[in-house]
């Protein structure tokens, strides 16, 4: 493989690497918050809170801190958790997705982009390791 193709692989998994950070940061702070702030401050924040049941605020918070970790597991062992990281991306992806149709339905526009520059990174993390993962079972 020509060096220019291995430098152009190597700054693809660095930019992949820093988005799964962005995106796990991200989600886990908002998980802390869904799971630690009460419901009020969470409806002045968001609104959807209000609407639902606060069980399922806990619920889509624990879920979206799962989410988090499990977009950084490789960092403990590639093999063993990169279908981990696949799920992991899947899952922010229909997480963002959800909530950026409900903001748009809404008319909630910044919440809206928000959730799409979010189903963007969590789009780009799943494709690219995706891709990463079948040249690496290609080649073993």
């Amino acid at each position: 493989m020509p060096a220019s193709v291995r430098l152009i692989r190597f700054y693809r998994h660095v930019f992949l690497w820093v988005l799964q950070g962005w995106l796990a940061m991200f989600y886990a702070g908002a998980a802390v918050a869904k799971l630690s702030q009460p419901l009020d401050t969470l409806s002045y924040l968001l609104e959807w809170p209000a609407r639902v049941d606060p069980v399922l605020v806990q619920a889509v918070g624990w879920a979206e801190l799962a989410l988090a970790i499990a977009v950084l597991a490789p960092l403990a062992s590639w093999r063993v958790f990169r279908p981990v990281l696949l799920i992991g991306a899947a899952g922010l992806l229909a997480e963002a997705a959800v909530m950026g149709v409900y903001h748009a339905i809404g008319a909630h526009w910044s919440l809206a982009i928000v959730n799409l520059v979010l189903a963007s990174a969590a789009a780009t993390v799943l494709f690219g390791r995706r891709a990463a993962a079948e040249r690496m079972d290609a080649r073993a």
